[in-house]
């Protein structure tokens, strides 16, 4: 339908340049970092003929983008660290095209080319310790800010009929976003065939959008989990079987979860559900629903060294993962869930090269859906 469809052109470059200093002081261990980064992003949109018709352009400019890792061995099986990263989240594809998206006549969305990149300042304290028969557990308490959130927000905007307004769905920055909370994760070998994962962070978040409406804040206490389960089988086939839920939340799940970084967010996600392409959006006027999930991989190792394993997965295995949302607004409120990618079996062959690194399970995987369960697979 030519009237309501959009041809649309887009370019995206992303300068940066990064260092790192790691060094040793008694029992002190310090990584510092830094990263310097500026982007440029332009947009053309294209008559049926392919001729330009209309265009803008946004320049983000040079942001510095610090990190700082500081462990102390307290002794052979026990570790603290502490954790600062500031990071960068460029608002993605779908939150600029300046064109309205029809394709739910009910939820029309449009984006916002003048919306300005969010920035967060992460603190994290861990203390992670092995103990007899190589069972691990680390607690992870955290605080994060972010400046410029952005979130959608609902507008009303003129109809081309006289006095029927209409409500469309857009991205806008609002002041600000905070969350706290303690994350647990903990490893056990039960016997030598099976060993289980599982993983709790408990979460205060909270949005203060007083800049698009007074009194305009939300806030919520939340509960995320994953349990994963893996069986080694004989033959070198291995057998891995994960179920996660996620309580009523006001945040996506890379917002609130610990495990910090200082490298570029994407602005998006791939955990599905929410809007255009699956970015799950913060939610100022609402909250997003809880859902769980269980799936399933099936490694099978071969070459020299193991270095090759064809994998076998699925997700969503009992078609339980609904994303759902509900907001309000001075107009009315609104529910809505989706299913998106489910039960999608997948098959990856990977070939590992170089030695393997054994410090994985310190990097802790706060990922939804098949990622993690293909990362998981292959780096066991």
């Amino acid at each position: 339908i030519s009237r309501i469809s959009n041809s649309f052109k887009s370019n995206d470059q992303v300068y940066a340049a990064y260092a790192t200093y790691t060094f040793r002081v008694n029992k002190f261990n310090y990584q510092l970092g830094l990263r310097a980064e500026s982007s440029n992003y332009t947009g053309t949109l294209l008559t049926a003929a392919g001729k330009d018709s209309a265009s803008f352009k946004v320049q983000y400019p040079l942001s510095l983008i610090p990190t700082a890792f500081i462990t102390y061995k307290l002794s052979d099986k026990q570790d603290l660290q502490f954790n600062y990263a500031r990071r960068i989240n460029r608002p993605n594809f779908w939150q600029l095209i300046p064109y309205p998206d029809f394709s739910d006549p009910q939820n029309i969305s449009v984006g916002d080319p003048g919306i300005r990149p969010e920035f967060t300042n992460s603190f994290e304290l861990n203390y992670q310790k092995t103990f007899k028969g190589n069972n691990s557990l680390l607690i992870s308490a955290y605080y994060k800010q972010t400046d410029n959130l952005m979130t959608r927000f609902q507008v009303k905007e003129a109809s081309t009929t006289p006095g029927k307004d209409i409500l469309v769905n857009t991205y806008i920055n609002a002041n600000s976003s905070r969350a706290y909370g303690l994350e647990m994760t903990s490893r056990n070998p039960l016997t030598q065939w099976l060993e289980l994962t599982t993983n709790l962070n408990f979460f205060n978040s909270s949005i203060n959008s007083n800049n698009l409406q007074v009194d305009l804040n939300n806030s919520l206490f939340s509960l995320f989990g994953k349990a994963n389960a893996n069986i080694k089988l004989p033959a070198n086939f291995t057998l891995q079987l994960a179920y996660d839920f996620r309580s009523k939340s006001i945040l996506p799940q890379n917002n609130y979860s610990g495990g910090s970084s200082g490298g570029r967010s994407s602005g998006g996600s791939s955990m599905g559900g929410g809007s255009w392409g699956g970015y799950q959006q913060t939610s100022a006027q609402g909250y997003v629903k809880p859902n769980y999930g269980f799936e399933f991989a099936l490694r099978k190792d071969f070459l020299k060294e193991k270095r090759g394993s064809l994998t076998l997965s699925m997700n969503d295995m009992f078609k339980t993962k609904v994303y759902g949302s509900y907001s309000e607004s001075q107009y009315f409120t609104q529910t809505n869930s989706r299913r998106r990618d489910w039960q999608v079996f997948r098959l990856n062959f990977s070939y590992r090269f170089g030695k393997v690194d054994a410090t994985i399970f310190k990097r802790k995987n706060t990922k939804s859906g098949m990622d993690s369960m293909q990362e998981g697979m292959q780096m066991q």
